[in-house]
């Protein structure tokens, strides 16, 4: 079967269509065609811009006029001459919207497919995420920050004379890890997330004496 289905612009909406010329031109209809679709389109009522549209084509003498009709509407065209036909169109024209029924159903149950693998994804993001955000700092993180803050207090008391005073020492150390505990919102300091590692040495790096004092 030559004829063509393709999409059209019927009622603002995109849809399957057929030229009725090609109809008439198939089931070889004697009559000539633009008498034969305005009598099929009187005697059934068909409703421009809903059942079809017309495309004006050419100037002059060589104007001519095509009805791209809906699927609906080529499939009762093609039973207007009753002959074998016809019939052939009508089937063709019920194959196709089967077998594109058929393609959205499938295509609806990949997209639900997919749509399941982009959630479980997620999902699986989300919890990487959380365990990152929540992972406990490591051992040589752990040691890492008891230098950095060593290193913060000596470096303080040595800038105000402080070196020989013990008892300033033990507070400054203290000092510091309530600083830290309280900038992480953390009970103890080994308790901060791992992923904040780096921003816990950053926060030590910066405390000044006056941090610690009035910490």
């Amino acid at each position: 079967m030559n004829i063509q289905i393709t999409k059209s612009i019927i009622n603002n909406t995109e849809i399957n269509s057929v030229n009725a010329r090609e109809i008439h031109e198939f089931l070889k209809v004697k009559t000539k065609f633009a008498d034969w679709i305005k009598r099929a389109i009187e005697k059934y009522d068909f409703i421009e811009n809903e059942d079809f549209s017309i495309l004006k084509n050419g100037n002059g003498s060589n104007a001519f006029i095509d009805y791209i009709v809906t699927l609906e509407m080529g499939k009762e065209l093609a039973m207007l001459e009753n002959n074998p036909k016809g019939k052939k169109i009508r089937k063709e024209f019920i194959d196709f919207e089967v077998k594109g029924k058929t393609l959205i159903n499938q295509q609806s149950q990949e997209i639900q497919i997919l749509q399941g693998m982009l959630n479980t994804i997620s999902k699986m993001d989300n919890r990487v995420t959380e365990l990152e955000q929540t992972r406990r700092l490591e051992n040589w993180q752990e040691l890492n920050l008891i230098d950095t803050k060593n290193k913060k207090v000596y470096s303080i008391a040595n800038k105000h004379d402080l070196i020989n005073d013990k008892a300033m020492i033990r507070k400054l150390h203290s000092r510091v890890w309530k600083c830290l505990k309280k900038r992480f919102n953390v009970p103890r300091y080994n308790e901060i997330p791992a992923i904040y590692f780096n921003q816990a040495k950053t926060t030590i790096s910066n405390l000044s004496f006056k941090d610690l004092l009035w910490a």
